[in-house]
């Protein structure tokens, strides 16, 4: 195979063109390689999927640090005051306004043995708190000033029945708190708007088909309220759920069990996350919200996952983490329209996340962020990590002080012939108006190979795109983002697929605001040789 670029004649070949779309699909690894549907991704790694194309994400800027690595993130909110707490194996700490971002305050709570925390805030007439169990400790409640250890026999709140160390997790249900006993299928309750008292036991042994233990539980409404239609969810470690439907769990004709649904095997006590009035499940079948679980067979869940357009690397991700052994994590970030799942990173594994349009369910990774615990707090999306740091996430252009890539490679096209081809330009048409530097490269054949990045942009007027690649043009103070083309970049692949990428490298104090619109490729066809 060779290129002929003078067709016999002395002229030279025409090269053609092809467009890819910014991937508004997102990542995806569930469709034909061979014949992509467009708008997707073969790679997209710190990009977050729009509706119009792809932004660069931006960096993270460190919130606080604890004495050990973070387990757990919750908060308190109640009205003018508002809580920020991060745990980790022994301590819990108060993290709302840290003297010193690298300095760990004194811990709020000390000398705790386990970190792994379940949390829901809980409010009556006359007081709000925050409830927390972890299934080895006495439970903590926080009223908005002091923490409070609750046993069997503390003042002035008690819980009698059950031991509070006992109970692994935590949440609420028709004006009741309802707990799960660690290593058990029993589910225990309180009297309606009670912080304590006697606790009452709901055996649930003998409905579970597939044995394992009770995990977590939650509300469920078919109506996004707090209504008649809302259930009660009791969810097993073995992927089986439960669902309740009542006022009185004292009285069996008034809390009546409607059904038993099958799922994925859940991914931790905290793998899940509310959606309006439907939750959705990390399992290591994917993400599945549970109005699918209650209407569909476990084998048709897969197609109605969140996580459905990578299914593929989804599975992989479970099993190199042990099978999902080790927690994962979901917060919904409303104020972005984004799901952020933290994946957890251990011994060889890539410190990556993942983020999910929320309106168009495309899927991208965040890759250099370590999310051991996630949380949204004050519209603010925050990650844990094995250092005791915890981070402020897609703010600023460094990751705490260090550069980061953002890497986009389009599906592999044939562009309209089985014949071998040559990519030999490709440029970006991007909008934004801070100056970076796109290097862009081209794969064929379905391998991918990402070039050495380059050195991240100094700081400049936000206002000035470059005078090499994006030309000399200064918007003045204008916060709306413009569109410009790059100038060619040579770039080289010879297959009979070809795609094109772009990397751009982010390491300044001002936050990138790059949005992807399209990428295009220049190749020529090649000619059998006679």
């Amino acid at each position: 195979m060779w290129f002929d670029r003078t067709e016999g004649t002395g002229v030279r070949q025409t090269s053609q063109t092809k467009s890819f779309a910014a991937p508004i699909r997102g990542w995806i690894r569930n469709d034909s390689i061979a014949q992509p549907k467009p708008g997707g991704a073969e790679v997209m790694d710190n990009w977050i999927p729009t509706a119009e194309g792809a932004r660069m994400r931006k960096g993270s800027v460190k919130h606080a640090t604890i004495d050990d690595a973070v387990t757990f993130l919750t908060s308190y909110d109640a009205g003018a005051s508002a809580k920020f707490f991060a745990t980790s194996e022994t301590d819990i700490y108060d993290i709302t306004t840290p003297a010193d971002p690298d300095v760990p305050p004194a811990a709020a709570v000390a000398g705790q043995t386990s970190g792994d925390w379940s949390a829901v805030q809980f409010a009556t007439a006359g007081a709000t708190r925050l409830v927390m169990v972890n299934g080895a400790d006495s439970m903590q409640q926080y009223d908005g000033t002091n923490w409070h250890t609750i046993t069997g026999v503390s003042a002035p709140i008690a819980i009698t029945g059950v031991a509070t160390d006992d109970l692994s997790a935590v949440w609420k249900f028709k004006s009741r708190l309802f707990f799960i006993q660690a290593g058990t299928m029993s589910a225990w309750y309180l009297d309606p708007l009670a912080f304590g008292g006697a606790a009452s036991e709901l055996p649930l042994g003998g409905i579970f088909a597939n044995g394992g233990n009770l995990l977590f539980g939650a509300t469920y409404s078919m109506d996004a309220g707090d209504g008649l239609d809302d259930f009660c969810l009791f969810v097993t470690d073995k992927g089986e759920i439960a669902v309740y439907q009542g006022t009185d769990p004292d009285d069996p004709a008034a809390f009546q069990l409607v059904g038993i649904y099958r799922i994925g095997k859940p991914l931790g006590k905290n793998g899940w996350f509310k959606a309006g009035g439907d939750i959705a499940i990390i399992t290591d079948d994917g993400i599945v919200p549970a109005s699918a679980a209650i209407q569909s067979d476990r084998s048709a869940l897969s197609g109605k996952s969140i996580t459905y357009p990578i299914e593929t690397a989804w599975r992989q991700l479970v099993r190199d983490r042990n099978g999902g052994q080790f927690p994962f994590s979901a917060a919904l970030w409303h104020a972005e329209a984004l799901l952020m799942v933290g994946i957890p990173t251990y011994g060889p594994f890539q410190a990556v996340a993942l983020v999910v349009n929320a309106r168009t369910g495309a899927c991208a990774r965040i890759v250099g962020w370590d999310t051991r615990a996630i949380i949204v707090f004050e519209d603010k999306f925050y990650f844990g990590n094995a250092d005791g740091e915890i981070l402020q996430g897609d703010i600023s252009g460094a990751d705490n002080g260090d550069p980061y890539s953002a890497i986009i490679v389009p599906r592999f096209d044939s562009l309209g012939n089985a014949e071998e081809k040559s990519a030999i330009h490709a440029r970006v048409v991007a909008r934004g108006n801070n100056e970076f530097t796109p290097q862009l490269f081209a794969n064929a054949d379905y391998e991918i190979e990402i070039p050495t990045p380059l050195s991240a942009d100094p700081d400049t007027d936000p206002n000035l795109w470059g005078t090499g690649i994006w030309d000399t043009s200064t918007w003045g103070v204008s916060t709306e983002m413009k569109a410009r083309f790059s100038e060619w970049q040579s770039v080289a692949a010879n297959g009979y697929a070809l795609t094109t990428g772009l990397q751009i490298t982010s390491g300044r104090v001002t936050a990138p605001d790059v949005e992807l619109i399209r990428l295009d490729l220049q190749f020529e066809v090649g000619e059998v040789m006679s």
